[in-house]
């Protein structure tokens, strides 16, 4: 009977056993089933999240802003990109994310992946130093159309603006504010960067290849090529029409160096021209709305659109003038008498010396007080000192100058015509905004310490100013091989061949015809008279200046 109680109850705690085990199993099984369908899910989102983020994303859809309490403040369009505040390690926990250096936020199912915002380097605009401000709820528009809305107000700097619209940086985009009531603007200092307070406006009437230019108005286009490479290596840039009428309406402030270039003849190699080159030359049409005044003179943000001030460029026009006009100076044309038998004095020196501080006992230096004694002389009576690119043009009969004209030319590039050995020259030059010519010994001195607009640099060989083995100078003593080598080294380093001058007034047929071939268009001697263009181009004369030279003999010089 016992056996019987003992056996049924053990039994029984048996079966609530089994029951207790069965339901820990499912339990379990049901926990680890939650866990893992959490994890499963957990795993999506972070995979989704990582899809979604990169250092910069775009709106995938119409989607809300939000605060870093994840409070909806405003709303975004759709195809905005945003750039993103780092984010070390992604998590769950990342479901918004920030907009770099702010305190807004965007849901990740909002947004996708997009490629780096490229900064505009090319950017020349100037930010105003006024800005916008508004109190409460801010509407941002691109192309008319709303883009992001804010729940606060903004005080932002003005990018540019229109008739309609102030332009405003907003979460890295520019956008629109509407000119309405309720949006102010204060001033505000954003910048202390110079803006263009002129353009140049450089007018082409026509411009052609070599073939089909045929008069005074028509510009070659390798001529205008090298206006642009002008243009490019001394930092200045082209703007539109558009932009210029922006520019007079004072809603856009331009950076430094602004130019506009026009023309009304539109063709075939004008075409080609705008397609390879990074500065465009506009088609003036009736439709564009502004008159021009050939004036030779600057436009500036004051001038009236029907009286514009522009500079006429045409085939006789220097390359001195055409940097004094694209520098914004009045440049007056010179009415030129044709004269088939004018002659120029071309002058040499040689070294320059301070007689107050310094000897030089050389025959062929001169003291700056006679140089600056015979530059005075050449300034009171209104002579005009030549670069070579304008001798060399009127040596080919391709312009005419003014009968006061002379070209002033140096040799060698030693004892004080460069920044490392006296600096005499180019001080001088500088003050007197005259112009003249040096022939370096390309390889003896670096070509940097002669640069100045006013000094052009041209070639005395690069290492051949020295005596020659056969009793005569190198130049004439040297194989032709040996001639055509020194003459290509120096080429490489003053990177113009206008013009070369034979060391020692030196020269022979063999070297002259080297020379030629060398690809120079002129080169210089001694001789002691003045040029003619029916001299030998390639043996023009000069007038040597000595240490004795009286200032009345430089007056006979030029005279």
């Amino acid at each position: 009977m016992g056996n019987k109680k003992v056996k049924k109850r053990f039994k029984k705690e048996k079966n609530v056993s089994e029951k207790i085990v069965t339901a820990l199993v499912i339990f379990i099984a049901i926990s680890f089933g939650v866990l893992m369908v959490a994890l499963y899910f957990k795993s999506n989102i972070e995979k989704a999240i990582n899809k979604n983020y990169s250092d910069v994303v775009i709106t995938s859809r119409k989607t809300k802003l939000y605060n870093k309490n994840k409070k909806v403040i405003g709303s975004v369009n759709k195809g905005y990109s945003f750039n993103l505040t780092k984010i070390k390690k992604l998590s769950t926990k990342n479901q918004y994310f920030n907009i770099k250096d702010t305190d807004y936020y965007l849901y990740y199912k909002d947004v996708k992946t997009s490629t780096k915002k490229e900064e505009d380097d090319d950017n020349h605009y100037l930010v105003f130093n006024k800005n916008i401000k508004t109190k409460k709820k801010t509407k941002f528009y691109n192309d008319n159309k709303l883009a992001i809305s804010i729940d606060r107000g903004v005080n932002l700097p003005i990018e540019y603006m229109d008739e309609k619209h102030y332009y405003v940086k907003y979460l890295d985009n520019v956008l629109q504010v509407k000119k309405e009531k309720n949006v102010e603007v204060v001033d505000n200092k954003n910048t202390e960067e110079k803006e263009s307070l002129y353009i140049s406006v450089l007018h082409f009437n026509a411009i052609y290849n070599d073939e089909q230019c045929k008069d005074n108005t028509c510009i070659k286009i390798d001529k205008v090529n090298e206006y642009t490479k002008y243009l490019k290596d001394n930092g200045y840039y082209s703007i539109s029409i558009d932009q210029y009428k922006s520019y007079l309406d004072k809603n856009i402030r331009l950076k430094e160096k602004a130019i506009l270039l026009t023309t009304v003849n539109d063709n075939e190699t004008l075409k080609k021209y705008n397609e390879e080159s990074e500065y465009k030359i506009e088609l003036l049409t009736d439709k564009t709305g502004l008159k021009f005044n050939d004036s030779n003179n600057k436009s500036t943000k004051d001038s009236n659109k029907d009286n514009i001030d522009r500079y006429l460029i045409k085939n006789n026009t220097s390359d001195d003038e055409f940097k004094r006009m694209v520098a914004g100076e009045e440049v007056k044309e010179v009415v030129i008498v044709r004269n088939p038998q004018q002659s120029i004095p071309v002058i040499n020196y040689h070294f320059f010396y301070d007689g107050t501080k310094e000897a030089c006992t050389e025959n062929i230096c001169l003291d700056i007080v006679n140089f600056r004694q015979q530059l005075d002389y050449l300034r009171d009576n209104g002579y005009k000192t030549l670069t070579m690119d304008e001798f060399t043009k009127w040596m080919y009969g391709q312009i005419e100058l003014p009968e006061k004209s002379v070209l002033l030319t140096i040799d060698d590039g030693a004892f004080g015509t460069g920044k490392h050995n006296g600096n005499h020259l180019i001080p001088i030059l500088e003050e007197y905004k005259m112009h003249a010519t040096l022939f370096l010994i390309a390889g003896w001195w670096d070509v940097e310490n002669y640069r100045s607009k006013y000094l052009d640099i041209q070639s005395h060989t690069f290492d051949m100013h020295q005596a020659g083995s056969c009793g005569s100078g190198q130049v004439v003593c040297a194989s032709k091989e040996e001639l055509m080598t020194d003459l290509k080294k120096s080429l490489e380093i003053v990177d113009n061949n206008n013009s070369f001058c034979f060391p020692f007034y030196s020269y022979s047929d063999a070297s002259v015809e080297t020379v030629k071939e060398a690809g120079f268009k002129l080169a210089f001697i001694g001789g002691n008279r003045k040029a003619k263009r029916t001299d030998n181009k390639y043996l023009i004369p000069r007038y040597p200046i000595y240490k004795g030279t009286s200032l009345q003999q430089f007056i006979n010089m030029v005279s």
